[in-house]
């Protein structure tokens, strides 16, 4: 799941609002609040609990505006959907909305963004990384504070690197690799003051050295798209916003379930969309699919969703 978009301006000094914040609280008072509702996140999060996954994978944008009781918030949101040992968390751009105080609202969610093994005290270091079972799930951030009107994001050199080294590890020790990221990391379907700029570099790495899947938020739309592996085609499974109150099936909340599981054939991998329906007030499950029968993504420089 991802994108919750929790916004809790009350309270919050008149100087917290300069620059990049005031223009992302107001484009939340003139479309986004209608858009969003907090009340959706919490059937999300019982249908979550109900369903008992070995592991929720969240991909960002817990916040609009970056305040601490946004951040608080959605403390409460990951702790309603499961304890940190179960719940994998990687941010997005509005998390990164200002520079300010970026690495103490980190520090709100740490339990939740740790990777298995210690980090160095104080911050963390990505790309993160759980083995869950016979699953590696490898969390990079791609979230930074950026210039007014961007909601681009970057990975940087350094964790490419990282990144590349743990797919190979992972191969090696037979792990299904899953990659978690905000942003979209196909090239060229987002335009530029959204995109992951260096979105070519990350494909480069996948075509390498492989991963099994990828998950990203970021477009709040489901969307299905591929990478090129080094044998076979990488799914990429875009999640649409957890608090949308959109009728669209597209961009209508919910969350995605993937089921894996190793055969003699190698792995195999099916995904069951489930969205809320506003009358029964609950997540209502789609059919399950094969990720292998996902048709090949079609790029498109725009903002609209790669199907």
């Amino acid at each position: 799941m991802s994108d919750f978009h929790l916004c809790r301006p009350q309270g919050a000094p008149l100087s917290a609002f300069a620059g990049k914040r005031l223009l992302s609280y107001l484009s939340w008072r003139l479309r986004r609040h209608r858009r969003h509702d907090p009340r959706i996140l919490a059937a999300l999060a019982r249908a979550a609990r109900d369903l008992k996954p070995d592991h929720v994978a969240v991909t960002g944008d817990l916040t609009q505006l970056a305040l601490s009781a946004e951040c608080e918030a959605a403390r409460r949101f990951l702790e309603a959907i499961g304890p940190p040992q179960r719940v994998f968390l990687v941010p997005g751009n509005h998390d990164a909305l200002v520079a300010d105080g970026w690495g103490a609202r980190l520090a709100r969610w740490a339990d939740y963004l740790a990777s298995d093994d210690p980090q160095p005290p104080g911050r963390t270091v990505w790309p993160t990384l759980r083995v869950r079972g016979p699953v590696a799930l490898i969390g990079l951030c791609s979230a930074n504070p950026t210039h007014p009107f961007s909601a681009a994001g970057r990975i940087g050199a350094d964790q490419l690197d990282r990144c590349a080294r743990l797919l190979e590890d992972a191969a090696r020790r037979s792990f299904y690799r899953v990659l978690l990221i905000h942003h979209p990391p196909v090239p060229g379907v987002l335009s530029a003051r959204k995109r992951l700029a260096d979105a070519g570099a990350l494909a480069g790495v996948v075509r390498q050295f492989g991963a099994e899947l990828v998950l990203h938020g970021h477009i709040h739309r489901r969307s299905r798209a591929c990478l090129p592996g080094p044998g076979a085609r990488v799914p990429v499974l875009g999640a649409a916003s957890a608090s949308e109150t959109s009728p669209d099936p597209i961009r209508r909340a919910g969350f995605g379930v993937v089921r894996i599981s190793r055969t003699s054939a190698g792995w195999e991998t099916t995904v069951q969309d489930h969205w809320y329906s506003a009358e029964q007030n609950r997540l209502l499950p789609g059919p399950r699919a094969p990720a292998a029968d996902f048709p090949p993504h079609l790029v498109l420089k725009s903002d609209k969703p790669y199907l």
